[in-house]
């Protein structure tokens, strides 16, 4: 009968040094010979003893996982507060208690704007701009008003205010009753309001309102660019008149229009839904591209351009402009997407803007 021993064999002396697994194995028995102590121990102390180890003796063996932390809370700008509250405040008055109470609510204690009964406003439109924070959780959001200022002619002669720049003015219409003459005009204006979070008394200490901490300041607008500073974009190089302006051409009155296969001018594969649009006239302006268009172009070759053009329909002329994808088959340049990926060109490129391109116009009948 073949004799089994229970003693492990000493690692084999030819292999060298110990393995990894003969280390772990070596730690483990020793962690659970001090186990098999310490529940003896436990049993001769008695039950409550072997309660407490138990637990102790069953983590020996478990391996310790520490917990990942928290991620940060990321509280995100009050971006729309700012625009709900320069909203009221614009359309607020001392006088009416219309929107009063509610501007208080959300800014206790601002004081609160005179209009003008001789110069009516009208609030169009406001859409915040920037954010940036200020540190101990409060923002400065700058928010953009567009208003609508109607004058007649007497608080004209009698105030005299200087046009601001961004203002549009539209003809008058004679007031009924009276021979004045009354202005509209469009102005956007720009308002800094300070926003905090605050905390409220049964909250337990987590933010949960926020605050305007004082009325909005009128600030200077974005700087306008001129095209030195690289408002030209990628596209510096003029196609002149050939097939790939004809192609171009002629896609986008039947894109624009809806007369004609535009699918005829796309790549094999390629489906791009209509734009739905009734334009009767279409007018390819200029057309530039980024790189130089290859005379023999090689099947598969990519070329991105911009096409400018002048729509026309029953409501008038609206210029539109189009980046376009082209892909070379056959000799012949087919479009392969309407609008490409972002330009990867820097601003501080060197490409001229691209020169006004003879004009090809296709009036839909």
């Amino acid at each position: 009968m073949p004799v089994f021993s229970l003693r492990r064999n000493p690692p084999d002396a030819a292999s060298g040094a110990p393995t990894l697994a003969a280390d772990q194995l070596r730690r483990r028995g020793r962690l659970a010979r001090v186990g098999r102590y310490v529940l003896w121990a436990s049993i001769a102390c008695g039950p409550v003893a072997l309660v407490a180890v138990v637990p102790l003796a069953s983590a020996l063996g478990q391996p310790v996982v520490q917990a990942a932390p928290p991620a940060p809370t990321v509280i995100p700008a009050p971006t729309g507060y700012a625009e709900v509250f320069v909203d009221l405040w614009l359309r607020s008055s001392a006088q009416s208690t219309t929107a009063t109470d509610a501007v208080h609510s959300m800014a206790p204690g601002v004081d609160l704007p005179q209009p003008s009964d001789k110069t009516p406003m009208s609030v169009q439109r406001v859409v915040a701009v920037r954010s940036q924070p200020m540190g101990g959780r409060t923002w400065l959001v700058t928010v953009a008003a567009t208003i609508k200022v109607t004058a007649t002619a007497d608080a004209a002669d009698s105030a005299q205010p200087s046009q601001q720049p961004g203002s549009v003015s539209q003809p008058g219409q004679s007031q009924p009753g009276r021979g004045s003459q009354q202005a509209d005009s469009l102005t956007v204006r720009y308002y800094a309001v300070p926003v905090s979070m605050v905390r409220g008394a049964s909250s337990g200490g987590a933010p949960d309102a926020l605050a305007v901490t004082s009325v909005p300041a009128q600030v200077a607008g974005p700087l306008a660019l001129s095209g030195s500073d690289g408002t030209t974009g990628p596209y510096g190089t003029q196609v002149q008149q050939g097939p790939l302006q004809q192609a171009v051409s002629e896609y986008l009155t039947a894109y624009l229009s809806g007369v004609g296969e535009s699918s005829r001018y796309l790549s094999p594969g390629v489906k791009i839904p209509p734009a739905g649009a009734v334009y009767r006239k279409v007018e390819l302006q200029t057309l530039s591209a980024r790189t130089t268009v290859p005379v023999a172009p090689a099947d598969g070759a990519v070329l991105d351009v911009l096409a400018e053009v002048r729509a026309t329909d029953a409501a008038g002329q609206w210029p539109l402009a189009y980046p376009l994808q082209l892909k070379a088959r056959a000799g012949r340049w087919e479009i392969a997407a309407v609008a490409p990926a972002a330009p990867a060109a820097s601003p501080s490129s060197s490409a001229s803007p691209a020169a006004p391109a003879p004009t090809a116009s296709h009036e839909v009948h």
